[in-house]
């Protein structure tokens, strides 16, 4: 993992729904996903990115959307170091394989269980995303820092 582990700050990995909600001016999250970034944003929290989140909405944004301009913006800040990446290696997949549960929800997905893997292993202080998954892991939503940190 990066430097994010190693110093004392407030990290939120972030999972796919909350970035397309973000990039997806049409999704009934978005303007929600806005403020909640926001708001991240001025409290001073990292977002981390697992590479599995990466993959699923760079693939699935090249599916859905009518042309690559925020396919490639994504890229372009890979590319450029511009997002912290939270490696999905042997070791994070065997965990999350370990908590799949490929007769559970359809919702559960293996990438999901990636984000809690992540999330747990770097002490992260929440998870965005609007999946309640997280919560029954023992997680918490990024909303929900939000609320407790703005008294």
């Amino acid at each position: 993992m990066k430097s994010y582990m190693a110093n004392m700050t407030k990290t939120v990995v972030v999972d796919s729904d909350a970035i397309f909600a973000l990039y997806n001016p049409n999704d009934p999250l978005n303007s929600q996903a806005t403020k909640t970034l926001r708001e991240l944003a001025q409290r001073n929290y990292q977002l981390i990115y697992p590479t599995s989140v990466i993959f699923e909405i760079l693939s699935l944004f090249q599916r859905v959307l009518p042309t690559p301009t925020i396919t490639a913006k994504i890229t372009e800040m890979i590319s450029n170091d511009k997002m912290l990446i939270a490696v999905v290696d042997e070791a994070v997949l065997k965990e999350s394989a370990k908590l799949f549960k490929p007769a559970g929800s359809k919702k559960n997905t293996l990438i999901d269980c990636s984000v809690v893997v992540i999330s747990k292993k770097i002490k992260a202080d929440g998870v965005f995303s609007y999946d309640k998954f997280y919560t029954k892991q023992g997680l918490t939503q990024a909303e929900d820092l939000i609320k407790h940190n703005s008294s």
